[in-house]
């Protein structure tokens, strides 16, 4: 399977970068670059008793496939990956993993710089693997995102992931997921890939949404797994078509309603929070979330 390189490239640029940070608070660089060189020598003990292939990447870590499905898909920015993993120490201890026992995958959306909620080692090792692979990464320390260390897995300590790919998912086959296990009927989708599903119609010479109007409605918006991130109160929020106040898929939504009406609207993120996300904490949405809000138009005026 070929890798971006490229993408690897950046996110270890930025490691180095890190790293030369951090080595600002040890008492000395030497202290890093001993480590470095210890971590090297760990990695490479463990690789000839565990009789392991491994390749080493550009970027210093050593990839080992268990597994291989050449036909799975393989992931890019942007895509929502669900996977289990396993972190080791070298010795064989075991520091944290993903609910495998209960079928629980981790998840996460790659974002490169705005990734979240996942190391840099599984990050390497997610981008190496396809759907239904399995492989492991050894990891120097270094090269794993500036850890501050715990009791199990100390600061400086090399590590391993062992990872299978559950799921790889852009974008449109999370919404085309979305439409189908809910068995939505698809009203209106534009080029752009807004859908409207409009779940109460009204006659035709009920008022338009046009340019210009202002639009009194309420609103409940929410991700694909079901979770809400906003809401309106009741008859209180208003838009003015047209003035670009709110995200477009809202917005262009909108002007395919008319007075009274009620519908769903899904659109990818590139109509709504785009490659960065925004929020933080419940409110947080991820980068390249395509984004659900149920609408009720109260008036139009």
């Amino acid at each position: 399977m070929k890798v971006n390189n490229s993408r690897l490239n950046w996110i270890y640029g930025l490691l180095a970068f890190s790293a030369i940070l951090g080595s600002c608070q040890q008492p000395g660089e030497d202290l890093t670059d001993r480590k470095r060189r210890e971590n090297e020598a760990e990695i490479d003990q463990y690789i000839k008793q565990n009789n392991l292939t491994a390749t080493k990447t550009e970027q210093g870590i050593y990839f080992i496939q268990t597994k291989s499905a050449p036909t799975g898909q393989a992931p890019q920015t942007g895509d929502e990956v669900r996977y289990h993993y396993i972190t080791r120490r070298l010795d064989g201890v075991i520091v944290d993993s993903s609910d495998i026992a209960g079928s629980n995958p981790a998840t996460v959306i790659l974002a490169e710089s705005n990734t979240t909620g996942i190391t840099l080692g599984q990050y390497a090792g997610v981008l190496k693997l396809r759907q239904g692979e399995e492989g492991s990464v050894l990891v120097p320390a270094y090269l794993d995102g500036g850890r501050i260390g715990t009791l199990l897995l100390p600061q400086y300590s090399p590590v391993r992931y062992d990872l299978r790919i559950v799921s790889v998912r852009t974008e449109e086959q999370r919404i085309l997921d979305y439409i189908s296990a809910n068995k939505l009927t698809v009203t209106t989708k534009t080029d752009d890939g807004l859908r409207v599903i409009k779940t109460l119609s009204q006659p035709a010479d009920s008022m338009a949404i046009t340019t210009g109007k202002t639009v009194t409605l309420n609103y409940t918006g929410k991700r694909l797994n079901g979770t809400t991130f906003d809401a309106s109160t009741a008859g209180t929020f208003q838009v003015k078509i047209g003035e670009k106040r709110v995200v477009p898929g809202f917005e262009n939504g909108l002007a395919t309603l008319r007075a009274g009406e009620k519908a769903t609207l899904i659109f990818p993120s590139s109509l709504g929070y785009g490659v960065t996300g925004t929020g933080s904490g419940t409110n947080r949405i991820l980068p390249y979330t395509p984004l659900l809000f149920e609408i009720t138009i109260v008036k139009v005026e």
